[in-house]
């Protein structure tokens, strides 16, 4: 079996990383705390013991589960857990401290050694009387999903120790002779992860990129994704523009029933459009009129959000950014509204942008609470989330109707020695995380040096999030891999004094699918005290098992998404 990291093997899948795909050739025009606190169970921690029923579980199976191709006495050959000579093993996955929602899928663990065949893989928890030993061949494993059940049920706010050691095994096969080991096995390596007491709520749609373009989904938990929208069946937004050649930027509706997406189109149009998750195969015009769709349809429009206090059967609206290169006494790039209940082409305008001192306009993220919009202020734009240097920070504009107004810098997203682009609100506001690089990267497209920060919803110190940092063993180091647009889980999720919240993005950091675009999850937990919110820490991002890891994933988007009504 080939070892798991090597350096000819990065070597080969640096040079050979798939990029961002992309529809068309664009447009030519409060100080958080740093580290980790301490995370054992007490007063002062987010994790929370069960506080009835027996205080000791024995959830794991009682003997090891060794792989049919293996020797039957492959433990005895690997003996004591204290023997070992040699290099540890890497655990790839998942990232030691990381913290996993308690509806999370089973627990997916990726390992290697160089030149070894063989793995010993040992789980232990503090509240189980039992350990789990593993043995296979395999540099990847996920924990049976009864088993995982139990533990999330059972062992919720305590750790889980993953303990991997590795092995050669020589003979078998045409030799005749018996599998053994050819030496001793290497020392353990760990990894210690959190098992949240609390779950992680909705469902993600995300942008596949791979041999053409399609948006997936999975509710957490599922063990696989969907397909959700392909550009076979996606219908034409208006009459006469020709078939759907590329899906990409989306969003949902807030009631969850309708996706919002940018499409181009064969008579090379980009424009918004909106299909039901449920049937996508037809346009949704029963809760949006046949001139909104009209509207939204327009060519050079994108970037679309909507906000659950301005979609009600009296106020509905979409934002986008619509390039206009009428426009006169203003930029072409504009931030525009649209009603979604317009009964004629007028039901649309322009949302003043005043003292914006950049022409260029992506990415617009709106505020939970609906009073403003915050977005990407560059020195140039295009296809509505691009950015172009060497200026691109963060502004935000008041809604005030539809009407815009003055915009400001946002405190600790506006910094001129650093590059601020694709925005996006916590739930409640309280955290806005974006991506950030130097000042020197002329463009946020597929950018390699581009990591994810947060910053109070209100502005404050920005902070980088450790979830840009895959394991140190893997030798791969960010900036350098991409770390790139972040998306919260709908709600954050209260137990005791802390809130948990969840961040999903995308990141090129996994050798096995040739270090292309994979999404990955961290927790950032805030503990509440009176009517103050601070962060209390942040986590190592987790690998997405539910994702389709043959194919180039980014852009995701976490909401109350009904995939499961969506077929295959």
């Amino acid at each position: 079996m080939r070892p798991f990291f090597t350096s000819a093997t990065l070597t080969a899948v640096l040079v050979g990383a798939a990029g961002l795909a992309r529809c068309g050739s664009g447009d030519t025009s409060s100080n958080f705390d740093s580290g980790t606190k301490d995370v054992t169970t007490g007063n002062d921690s987010p994790f929370v013991q069960p506080d009835t029923g027996p205080t000791v579980f024995n959830d794991f199976p009682t003997n090891p589960i060794i792989d049919p191709t293996l020797p039957s006495n492959i433990a005895m050959q690997f003996g004591s857990p204290d023997a070992g000579v040699g290099m540890t093993p890497c655990i790839a996955e998942p990232a030691s401290d990381a913290m996993i929602p308690k509806n999370w899928t089973p627990l997916f663990m990726e390992y290697g050694s160089p030149a070894a065949n063989v793995f010993e893989i040992r789980l232990t928890v503090d509240n189980q009387t039992g350990q789990e030993l593993i043995y296979t061949p395999n540099t990847t494993y996920v924990i049976d999903q009864t088993t995982w059940a139990q533990l999330a049920l059972h062992s919720n706010g305590h750790d889980l120790t993953i303990s991997v050691r590795a092995g050669t095994l020589a003979g078998g096969g045409d030799s005749g002779l018996p599998q053994t080991l050819t030496g001793p096995p290497t020392p353990e390596a760990t990894s210690t992860v959190h098992i949240a007491p609390v779950n992680a709520p909705g469902s993600v749609v995300y942008w596949s990129s791979t041999d053409g373009t399609a948006f997936r989904g999975f509710t957490v938990g599922d063990m696989t994704s969907k397909t959700v929208l392909t550009p076979a069946t996606a219908s034409p937004a208006s009459a006469g523009d020709g078939t759907t050649t590329c899906i990409s930027c989306h969003t949902d509706s807030p009631d969850g029933t309708y996706i919002v997406y940018t499409r181009d189109a064969t008579n090379g149009s980009r424009a918004v459009d909106v299909r039901s998750v449920v049937d996508a195969s037809t346009p949704a015009q029963t809760d949006i009129s046949t001139a909104a769709l009209a509207i939204l349809g327009r060519d050079h429009q994108g970037a679309p959000i909507l906000n659950s206090n301005h979609y009600s059967s009296t106020d509905a609206v979409a934002v986008s950014v619509l390039y206009n290169p009428t426009a006169t006494g203003s930029p072409n790039y504009q931030l525009v509204w649209t009603d979604l209940h317009a009964v004629d082409g007028t039901g649309w305008g322009v949302m003043a942008r005043t003292n914006d001192p950049n022409v260029g306009i992506t990415s617009p993220a709106w505020r939970h609470d609906g009073t403003a919009i915050t977005y990407v202020s560059a020195t140039s734009s295009g296809e509505a989330v691009i950015a172009n240097g060497p200026v691109m920070d963060l502004y935000t504009v008041p809604y005030n109707n539809r009407a815009g107004g003055v915009v400001t810098a946002f405190p600790g997203a506006s910094d001129p020695a650093y590059n601020e682009f694709y925005p996006t609100y916590s739930p409640n506001d309280t955290i806005l995380a974006f991506n950030r690089t130097d000042n020197t990267v002329p463009s946020s497209y597929n950018q390699p040096a581009a990591e994810v920060f947060i910053v109070p919803g209100s502005g404050g110190t920005a902070q980088r999030l450790r979830a840009n940092d895959p394991p140190v063993c893997t030798t791969l180091t960010s900036p350098g891999l991409t770390n790139a647009w972040p998306r919260w889980a709908p709600a954050a999720q209260p137990s005791g004094s802390f809130n948990y919240y969840w961040v999903i993005f995308s990141s090129k950091r996994r050798p096995a699918t040739g270090l292309n675009p994979q999404l990955y999850v961290a927790a950032i937990v805030t503990q509440v005290t009176g009517s103050t919110e601070t962060i209390y820490a942040d986590y190592p991002g987790v690998y997405v098992l539910s994702q389709d890891a043959t194919q180039n994933n980014h852009t995701p988007a976490w909401d109350n998404f009904d995939v499961m009504g969506i077929p295959n």
